[in-house]
């Protein structure tokens, strides 16, 4: 089983546009990971207008304000060129979508432009705090696909030798467990990681490594004590001192006010994930 529709989103919805440079590891895992799956590349680029209502009173901000949208659909016209140029160097056939709208349209718009394909594939913010960080949390809750964020310094390509499931025993890490399962089946080593927030609680991976080790190469099982309470970097922490290529997580969130917040893992692997994160929710 391989992945056979990569939906790529790129975002250029900063407050000031940023550097291309930050979706770059994006795409050219894009291109890696397609190419190693044979599959077809739906490319959504994301400019959101920046729309602020008073700018239309004082020139010098509406200004300000059209130049931040025209730079914003060059950056994207930049990154269709790079893409379009990497793909067919890499015999991969590609399509793309832009969409300038409001920030919530162009979330809406994503959410359906991705759910016919087998997984999304994005760019973690270097700012923690970015607007585009709302696009991923809207893919997570919206599109019913899982989601693989890449750090903006990665450099490392798509490879998936030594693959880490972060297991709660919970729903959405079964469902991470199964949308990740056509690497799962080709990986060197599979670990499954039980962190323990409390010590008189234990989380078994004994069944999930019974069910892996029907399609894995090699399954290993560790649990870990909670380091200064924080479960995210616990798991982040292991994962880069054991050098894996991904960690699979399910993604996890808590109604709030007719809002969705999300759960302290997703979120701290959302922030500051130096490798690959595959999200299923």
């Amino acid at each position: 089983m391989q992945f056979k529709s990569v939906c790529p989103a790129l975002s250029f919805g900063e407050v000031t546009p940023t550097p291309a440079e930050e979706s770059c590891a994006a795409e050219n895992y894009t291109i890696a990971f397609s190419g190693r799956e044979r599959a077809h590349l739906s490319v959504f680029m994301a400019a959101p207008d920046l729309r602020i209502p008073i700018a239309g009173f004082f020139p010098l901000a509406h200004a300000l304000v059209d130049d931040i949208n025209a730079e914003r659909r060059i950056h994207a016209e930049g990154a269709e060129k790079r893409i379009t140029n990497a793909a067919t160097i890499a015999g991969i056939t590609v399509e793309f979508q832009t969409v300038q709208q409001s920030y919530t349209e162009t979330n809406c718009c994503l959410a359906e432009a991705a759910r016919p394909n087998d997984i999304i594939i994005v760019s973690r913010s270097m700012n923690g705090f970015s607007l585009d960080r709302d696009l991923i949390e809207a893919m997570l809750f919206t599109s019913g696909r899982p989601v693989l964020v890449i750090p903006p310094n990665w450099e490392k390509g798509a490879e998936f030798q030594n693959i880490i499931i972060g297991w709660d025993g919970g729903a959405r890490a079964a469902r991470a467990v199964g949308d990740a399962m056509p690497l799962l089946a080709r990986a060197e080593q599979v670990e499954i990681v039980c962190v323990v927030p409390d010590a008189t609680k234990s989380v078994s991976g004994a069944t999930l490594a019974a069910h892996l080790a029907r399609h894995c190469r090699n399954v290993t099982i560790t649990d870990l004590p909670t380091q200064h309470s924080d479960v995210s970097r616990t798991l982040h922490s292991h994962a880069i001192r054991t050098r894996a290529n991904l960690l699979v997580i399910g993604a996890y969130a808590h109604p709030k006010l007719l809002q969705m917040v999300l759960g302290g893992v997703t979120s701290g692997m959302l922030s500051e994930a130096e490798l690959p994160v595959l999200l299923s929710y």
